[in-house]
């Protein structure tokens, strides 16, 4: 089940009955590290205040990975970063609880899970709030031409993910589709986003998602590069 509200921090499931899914319950356990709709709205443009509060000390660094699907990635940066804050962006239910449920069961207080769209980025952070996001493997709306106006990363986000990271901070993107891959970098070079070697900025392991070995192991190409924001100029 995904989110549809056409604002980050109404309830859309307020009146469903929490028989329909079984994960609707968990949405509103407030013991685990997940927030969505009200609960969000407090944390926006303050997630450091949030995860000082959480971690008990104020965190050296605040990563987005947008689209955490069930947080294979982002969970083994949060451990290996203790002193780093993580939010996990998803539009699924299911995959925002179980990501909760397993920083909860490693106790990952340095671990957010959120149920929230990509596209209210704006509402959520603050301007030059984030010093690293992820997008691995989005779906590329590959299916029919129509469909690419659906794909997450175009100018017009590219752009106020621009503004949402800091001078210094890092997009690190992969994909496994060639065209989108194209379309995605013609759009940063366009914006005078720099390329920039793995080895600046992003953690010295090698992190791979599911969806990356399953392409690896069968053949298929994938396509990683990161990129710092366009430098401000005055």
């Amino acid at each position: 089940m995904s989110i549809r509200a056409q604002d980050p921090f109404v309830d859309s499931f307020a009146t469903m009955r929490e028989d329909v899914n079984a994960f609707l319950p968990l949405l509103k356990d407030e013991t685990l590290p997940l927030l969505y709709g009200p609960r969000l709205k407090p944390c926006a443009g303050a997630w450091l205040s949030h995860f000082t509060e959480q971690m008990g000390d104020k965190p050296k660094d605040l990563i987005l990975e947008i689209g955490s699907h069930y947080g294979e990635v982002i969970l083994k940066m949060a451990k290996d970063e203790a002193d780093t804050a993580f939010i996990g962006m998803d539009i699924t239910l299911k995959r925002v609880v179980k990501l909760a449920q397993k920083a909860q069961e490693f106790s990952l207080k340095n671990l957010t899970s959120i149920l929230c769209n990509a596209k209210f980025l704006d509402q959520l952070f603050a301007p030059h709030e984030l010093d690293g996001v992820l997008v691995f493997f989005p779906d590329p709306w590959a299916a029919k031409k129509r469909y690419h106006k659906n794909r997450l990363l175009k100018p017009e986000f590219l752009a106020l993910l621009a503004q949402k990271l800091k001078p210094e901070a890092y997009f690190w993107f992969k994909t496994d589709w060639e065209p989108y891959n194209a379309e995605v970098l013609e759009a940063l070079k366009a914006a005078n986003w720099r390329e920039i070697s793995p080895s600046e900025g992003l953690p010295s392991k090698v992190y791979t998602s599911r969806f990356e070995r399953l392409f690896k192991a069968a053949g298929q190409s994938t396509f990683a590069s990161v990129w710092a924001p366009p430098l401000q100029t005055h």
